[in-house]
């Protein structure tokens, strides 16, 4: 069967349309991969920076309870005053942002409970401190804050270890479809 030239300007215009309808489509499906990728990438971020928050505030903690024991004066509370309500925002947003991820909820109850002994600990140590200064003075040199703080160190960088694992991960899965992006649009 022969085609009339229309025929062949038809059947070409409509295997080029197709094509490009074909390569629309995946352009487009490869282009909403990316995008999630991206934001994986974006939340594993969020995530290390919340759990750098927690640290930071037990570190504040210890310091103005620290200063309070050395001095006497309340003013050195203020720090330690904000850390309480920062970790409880902080650790409830991290908890929110890895709920999709067991291990790292775990993680998260095990840092809870520390947290909750080093507040604990710090109120008894301020309480202490506006009765007894030798007293005060003593349970610092005893060494279990330093114990509880450095678990929480500890299991912070357990946590970050992990996420920074799934950062590489999604790096890696942004950067390849970033190629077959473009491989797809040249």
């Amino acid at each position: 069967m022969k085609l009339s030239l229309n025929q062949k300007i038809l059947t070409g215009f409509i295997a080029c349309t197709i094509v490009l309808i074909a390569v629309a489509v995946f352009s487009f499906s490869i282009s909403e991969k990316l995008i999630d990728t991206n934001k994986w990438v974006n939340h594993t971020h969020e995530v290390l920076y919340e759990f750098e928050q927690v640290l930071a505030a037990t570190v504040d903690a210890e310091t103005g309870t620290r200063g309070f024991v050395i001095t006497g004066d309340e003013s050195f509370l203020e720090p330690y005053q904000i850390a309480k309500n920062k970790l409880r925002s902080h650790l409830e947003k991290v908890k929110s942002l890895t709920l999709d991820n067991p291990v790292q909820q775990k993680n998260i109850d095990a840092l809870q409970k520390q947290i909750d002994i080093i507040l604990k600990d710090r109120e008894e140590l301020i309480e202490t401190r506006k009765k007894d200064f030798e007293k005060a003075k003593a349970i610092i040199f005893n060494g279990n804050e330093k114990q509880t703080q450095d678990e929480v160190r500890r299991i912070i960088t357990n946590c970050k270890n992990i996420e920074e694992e799934l950062l590489e991960e999604r790096k890696n899965a942004s950067e390849t479809d970033a190629r077959n992006f473009n491989l797809i649009f040249i």
